[in-house]
């Protein structure tokens, strides 16, 4: 017995041996693995740009009337006035006209400004003269137009020309006559009967002259045919309906042998090198004195 417990003891012994040397003689770590650092993504850092100084543009200088007479003469001073509607203002606010009327007694004064400062009134061809064989103007040379052939330039304005001895000139889109708001032919001819008015082309139907050549060709060969067949605009005279021309409109225009034609770019230089966009002053309800008159 004393045998079997010595044995036994002994198998202990060994057994706590072997646990403790195992827990003191410790395992081997694994050795680790370098894993750099992932590089930072590529940051785009703006550098700031400076907002350039805005370099100033100036202003244009209006050319002299000796340099435009250089550039495109032979140039003359004839201050053109340019007129719509003319009647009571009352009525045309009531048909919603007032942006392009004067008042039938502002334009009267107008009127007796001009005769009494002593300006003369002109007609087309004596500026035509003026720039194809040289004929002198008058002094204080004036030009008065009318676009687009309302009543109210029968019934108002061309009587106070008549009245007071001034020539006037009224471009008509033929086509649009005899409508309601517009003149009559009767009443064109009555009123070219009287000596003082030009009536000249202004399209057949007010047609912008800014589209094809074909539509411009129509329209401005129509309205002279027209004005022809009545022995009107016999002096080949044009205003571009809307003011603005184009290299198209003065092809055709000169195409048909036609001798000036006028937009509303302001100004009172008139000059033979640009016959075929001369400008116009466009008249308000002011007196004439504050448009330097």
């Amino acid at each position: 017995m004393k045998k079997i417990l010595a044995i036994t003891t002994t198998i202990m012994a060994s057994a706590l041996g072997t646990v403790l040397v195992f827990l003191v003689i410790p395992r081997p770590l694994p050795t680790p693995t370098f894993t750099p650092p992932a590089a930072s993504e590529p940051t785009i850092i703006p550098t700031p740009t400076p907002t350039p100084e805005p370099t100033p543009t100036p202003t244009p200088r209006p050319l002299t009337f000796a340099e435009m007479n250089e550039l495109y003469g032979p140039c003359a001073y004839v201050p053109t006035l340019m007129y719509h509607h003319v009647q009571d203002m009352n009525e045309a606010k009531t048909k919603e006209q007032g942006g392009l009327t004067v008042d039938t007694g502002t334009f009267r004064t107008q009127m007796q400004y001009i005769h009494d400062r002593g300006y003369n009134t002109i007609r087309p061809i004596d500026l035509i003269n003026f720039f194809d064989i040289g004929s002198p103007l008058p002094g204080k040379p004036m030009l008065i137009t009318f676009d687009d052939g309302y009543d109210d330039f029968g019934t108002n304005a061309a009587p106070i020309l008549r009245e007071m001895g001034l020539q006037g000139t009224a471009f008509i889109p033929t086509g649009l006559m005899e409508n309601p708001g517009y003149m009559n032919w009767g009443k064109v001819m009555e009123i070219s009967g009287w000596g003082n008015i030009y009536f000249a082309n202004h399209t057949w139907s007010h047609h912008n002259v800014a589209t094809t050549r074909k539509k411009d060709e129509d329209e401005i060969s129509t309205a002279d045919k027209q004005l022809g067949d009545r022995a009107l605009n016999p002096f080949k005279v044009f205003a571009y309906p809307y003011g603005f021309s184009n290299d198209t409109g003065i092809s055709v225009l000169q195409q048909l042998d036609y001798k000036i034609a006028f937009t509303t770019y302001p100004g009172s230089t008139l000059c033979k090198q640009q016959r075929f966009t001369l400008p116009r002053i466009r008249i308000g309800n002011s007196g004439l004195g504050t448009y330097g008159l």
